[in-house]
C-alpha cells in the first residue's frame, strides 16, 4: 500500500468544511491535542437556529446538540438520543465519501478499480467499499462514543481479508480506510493519532459480530446494501440503525447516488453520469446525493445532502422528507427489487394488477426503496421473498424507521410490525414485507395478498 505522508495527513484533515474552526490546523501532534479538548459532535452557535432539523439540545457537559425531536423526547423509551443522532449522521457522511470513491474506480477503465468485485460463499458479490466502510464506521462509533460498550450487528466478516490470499485484498482495504479516515474532522468527528495497519482494521471488523437480540442496545450496519447496484455504477445505500430492547430508535441512510428529481429515478445512473458531465452542476448545488434520518417517534424525518457533492457540512438547511399523499392505486407507483434471485416478480406484479396499480413498477437497488417511498417518490413497495430466503435485520431498520416517521406504514404481509428483537434475522415473518405511504393503500395490499397467497408458488 501507498503510504500516506504526514504532511498528507495534516492537510486533508484541517479542511474544515462546515466545521466550526476557521483557524489553520497546526502540526498534527498539535492539532490532534487540541482535537481532544473540544466535543466530538461540534456545539452549535446562538445563532443557528434551525439545525438538523429540529432545533438544539444542551448536552450534560454544556455543549449544544443539533438534534432535538421536536416531537418531544418520548419516542424509543423518552430518552434523549441528541448524541446518537449527530454521530450517526456525521459517520454515513463519512462512509459515502469511501464509497463514491471506490464507486468511481470502478467505472474508470483505467483505474485498478480497488480491488475490483469479489464473491463471497454465497456468490454475492463484494467490494472494498463494504469492508472499508465497515471497519470506518465500526472505528468512528467505538472512537465516539468511547466511554460506552459499542456493539455493532453488520453483514461482512474478515474471513477473505484474513485468508492467505486476501493479503492485496486487504492492503487496498487498509489503504481506503485511512484515505477515508484522515477526512472525519470535515465531518466533525475525530481521525485516528496515526494511520491504521492490517491489524486495526481487521479488529474493526471483527468488532461488527454482535448477534443483536431482544435485549440492551446495539447498531445495525449494512455498510453497502445494494453491492450489485454499487458494482454497476447505479443505486445503493449506507445504512446504519440503533436499536434498543429489540425497537428501532433511530435510523439514517446514506444514498449517495440518490437523484434530488424525482425523475431521474426512472434512469440508470451512467446515464446520469454521462449527462452530469456534458451539463456539470454548479458547485455548491445539491444536485444528487443524500442522507436521510429520523427517530422514533418524532414524526418527522429529514434529508440533507451530502458533503462530497455539496462541499459543505451543511446543518442548517436540511428538508422535512413526508410520504406521497396519492392514496389512489391508479396513480400509485410502487417499488420492488431488481434482483429476482431473493423476490418474485411475477407475484408482486399479479398483485399490482389485482390491487389497480397500472404504473410500472420502480425497480432499485438496495434500501434506495425505503427512501424513495420516505421522500414521496413512490407509494409502494413490495418485497416476497422465495422460499428459504430469511430476511436480514440490516436491510430494513433504517429504512423502516424514517418511513414510519415521515408518516409511512411497514409492516410485513399479514399486517404486523417488523420484530427486530430475535437476533440477525426477521424471524416470524409473515410472508413478505409491505411498505406503503398511508394506511389506505397498505390495507389494500394486504387484503390483496390474502386473497392470492394459496395460488402463488412461493
Amino acid at each position: 500500500m501507498g503510504s500516506l505522508r504526514l504532511s498528507t495527513w495534516a492537510a486533508a484533515a484541517s479542511a474544515h468544511q462546515g466545521f466550526p474552526s476557521a483557524a489553520p490546523a497546526p502540526a498534527w501532534g498539535a492539532r490532534r491535542r487540541r482535537a481532544r479538548a473540544r466535543p466530538r459532535c461540534a456545539p452549535v452557535s446562538a445563532s443557528a437556529s434551525a439545525s438538523l432539523g429540529a432545533g438544539r439540545l444542551r448536552t450534560e457537559t454544556g455543549h449544544e446538540w443539533l438534534w432535538d425531536c421536536r416531537g418531544g423526547l418520548g419516542g424509543g423509551g423518552g430518552r434523549d438520543y441528541a448524541r446518537e443522532m449527530e454521530t450517526a449522521v456525521r459517520v454515513v457522511q463519512v462512509a459515502c465519501t469511501l464509497c463514491q470513491r471506490v464507486q468511481d474506480s470502478l467505472l474508470r477503465p483505467s483505474a485498478d478499480g480497488g480491488g475490483r468485485v469479489h464473491a463471497k460463499l454465497d456468490r454475492s458479490p463484494v467490494t472494498v467499499a463494504d469492508w472499508g466502510v465497515q471497519a470506518v464506521v465500526s472505528w468512528l462509533l467505538s472512537d465516539s462514543f468511547r466511554d460506552e460498550n459499542i456493539s455493532i450487528v453488520a453483514e461482512e466478516d474478515d474471513e477473505t481479508l484474513s485468508s492467505s490470499d486476501g493479503a492485496a485484498l486487504l492492503e487496498s482495504v487498509v489503504e481506503a480506510v485511512n484515505d477515508c479516515l484522515v477526512q472525519a474532522p470535515i465531518y466533525g468527528l475525530r481521525s485516528p493519532d496515526k494511520q491504521l495497519g492490517a491489524h486495526d482494521v481487521i479488529q474493526a471488523i471483527r468488532k461488527c459480530s454482535s448477534v443483536g437480540g431482544p435485549k440492551g442496545r446495539f447498531w445495525v450496519l449494512d455498510p453497502v446494501d445494494g453491492t450489485l447496484g454499487f458494482v454497476r455504477g447505479d443505486q445503493y445505500a449506507i445504512a446504519l440503525a440503533l436499536i434498543e430492547d429489540g425497537e428501532v430508535v433511530l435510523g439514517v441512510l446514506g444514498c449517495p447516488n440518490y437523484p434530488m428529481k424525482k425523475e431521474w429515478l426512472s434512469y440508470h445512473q451512467k446515464y446520469y453520469r454521462l449527462m452530469s458531465n456534458v451539463a456539470p452542476p454548479p458547485s455548491g448545488s445539491w444536485h444528487k446525493g443524500c442522507v436521510m434520518y429520523a427517530q422514533k417517534g418524532c414524526g418527522q424525518a429529514w434529508m440533507q445532502p451530502l458533503v462530497h457533492d455539496f462541499g459543505k457540512l451543511d446543518w442548517h438547511h436540511p428538508r422535512e422528507i413526508q410520504v406521497s399523499s396519492i392514496s389512489d392505486p391508479v396513480s400509485a407507483t410502487f417499488c420492488e427489487p431488481v434482483e429476482k434471485a431473493n423476490s418474485s416478480h411475477s407475484f408482486t406484479a399479479g398483485l399490482a394488477h389485482s390491487v389497480g396499480l397500472r404504473k410500472q413498477p420502480l425497480r432499485v437497488y438496495s434500501m434506495v426503496k425505503y427512501a424513495a417511498i420516505a421522500r414521496g417518490d413512490a407509494e409502494i413497495f413490495m418485497k416476497f421473498a422465495r422460499a428459504g430466503y430469511k430476511e436480514k435485520i440490516w436491510d430494513h431498520a433504517a429504512g423502516v424507521v424514517i418511513i414510519q416517521e415521515a408518516g409511512g406504514v411497514v409492516t410485513d404481509a399479514g399486517g404486523r410490525p417488523l420484530d427486530f428483537s430475535r437476533g440477525v434475522y426477521l424471524e416470524g415473518l409473515d410472508r413478505g414485507i409491505i411498505a406503503c405511504s398511508g394506511k389506505l393503500l397498505h390495507e389494500r395490499i394486504v387484503d390483496a395478498v390474502d386473497a392470492s397467497w394459496n395460488s402463488s408458488t412461493l
